[in-house]
């Protein structure tokens, strides 16, 4: 009985998050996140349409940051996003996956870290354990399955190095959306 309840009530959480990524306001989503959700999330921070959001209580978003939209973040093994981040639409941050060579096909987490000036863009996916250095770019629809340095350009599957970043980041993102 009790595991039913536990299960019912983490479906319940699940469904009310995915609902929440879909409200017309960045406000009203903000809000919720913050202070019913208990995401720590930054001034000037957006967290943009549609995006799915896992465990917020276990995610931390710096200042001047944009999600964008249908960004997937998991928090379940932790994650860590700084400030001034892009994360580009339909990103995916897992912290979860499972153990490929386990027969019982249990999960391992990771916790992942996004830092300072990182720019996401569109459809790459960040796999648990990773951390992304300061100024970093990851190219769009790249696998990051390792750590990347700092100013790093990374793209393919599985992400390598394809560049440098030879300026230093220190720019503020802004985005006055209100409404999706």
């Amino acid at each position: 009985m009790i595991n039913k309840l536990k299960e019912y009530f983490y479906s319940l959480i699940h469904y009310s998050l995915i609902l929440c990524g879909y409200m017309p306001s960045n406000r009203l989503r903000k809000w919720l996140y913050k202070y019913i959700y208990r995401m720590k999330i930054g001034k000037n921070s957006v967290v943009c349409y549609g995006a799915e959001i896992r465990a917020p209580w276990k995610i931390e978003i710096g200042e001047n940051t944009i999600i964008g939209n249908h960004a997937t973040l998991d928090g379940r093994g932790e994650l860590l996003i700084g400030n001034n981040v892009n994360i580009s639409s339909e990103v995916s941050i897992w912290t979860v996956q499972h153990k490929v060579n386990c027969p019982d096909f249990s999960s391992e987490k990771g916790k992942v870290i996004v830092n300072d000036y990182v720019w996401l863009s569109t459809r790459c996916i960040i796999l648990p354990g990773a951390e992304i250095g300061r100024g970093g770019i990851v190219a769009a629809g790249a696998v990051v399955t390792k750590n990347i340095p700092p100013n790093v350009i990374v793209g393919g599957v599985p992400a390598n190095k394809i560049g440098k970043r030879v300026i230093k980041p220190n720019y503020i993102l802004k985005s006055r959306r209100h409404f999706y």
